[in-house]
């Protein structure tokens, strides 16, 4: 829509601009969350390098897997904010999480619940720039939710196309499914910890899929129609699963104590 912002006087990349909003959010919202359960600043500062870093070497690793033409023109190791895949940066993401809780002996669900907003805030940042930026966006449609970019329109002068603009759909329904984790983080005494985090997990994937075929991706048709519909599934069933196992286990353990 706008893949170039001025500001200050200078033209900077809106994609770019919105990819370092996020990681910048969601480390400023990292720190009182963490704050608030008696973690101290230079515990979360270590968290908060750990995060980008991992977060991006597993979204470039992923992307290889999925969509291997894209690096005949980019290199693996461009530090730039191309090539990336979210579900490998979460990967990531998680990993450097556990790591942090094994270096500090802290429970890796309760951190994992600590983070669902900063990670859905960030989400939500980056989907901006991709809507901006055009990237990410849905099939051409005929619908009252068509969105045209002028980026798509052709030099013989027809008009621009209307696309979904998926992007917004997912920044819609990533801040929509913090409610009930929220709820579910509030209810402590109900649920263990972890369980706002796998309520959550398990949303996301859920409307990932649902997305999944408005979507215009640059994958092979495998990738499309196989591996990530099947990946979702996979990621649903076993966040539910690990859900209930452990809301169980503390139902028992709460009955035993009355």
């Amino acid at each position: 829509m706008k893949p170039y912002l001025v500001l200050f006087g200078k033209t900077v990349a809106s994609y770019r601009l919105f990819a370092v909003l996020a990681v910048i959010l969601g480390i400023i919202i990292l720190f009182p969350l963490f704050s608030k359960k008696k973690v101290k600043a230079w515990k979360t500062a270590i968290l908060a390098v750990f995060l980008p870093v991992f977060f991006f070497i597993g979204a470039r690793l992923f992307n290889i897997f999925v969509n291997p033409a894209a690096y005949e023109d980019i290199s693996f190791f461009e530090p730039e904010f191309v090539g990336l895949s979210i579900y490998g940066g979460f990967s990531g993401a998680l990993l450097a999480v556990a790591l942090w809780c094994l270096l500090f002996r802290v429970s890796v669900f309760g951190i994992l619940d600590l983070c669902i907003v900063p990670a859905a805030i960030s989400f939500a940042t980056a989907r901006i720039g991709c809507f901006l930026n055009g990237c990410c966006s849905g099939k051409f449609t005929s619908s009252i939710f068509g969105v045209v970019y002028p980026k798509f329109a052709d030099a013989g002068g027809l008009a621009s196309y209307p696309v979904l603009p998926t992007q917004l759909f997912e920044l819609t329904f990533a801040v929509i499914i913090l409610v009930p984790a929220l709820v579910v983080q509030k209810k402590s005494d109900r649920f263990p910890e972890g369980s706002a985090f796998l309520v959550y997990a398990n949303l996301f994937c859920i409307m990932r899929l649902l997305i999944l075929p408005f979507r215009r991706l640059p994958y092979e048709p495998w990738v499309k129609n196989y591996f990530y519909p099947a990946f979702y599934l996979i990621l649903i069933f076993i966040s539910l699963v690990i859900f209930l196992f452990r809301y169980i286990k503390n139902l028992r353990v709460n009955e035993k104590e009355y």
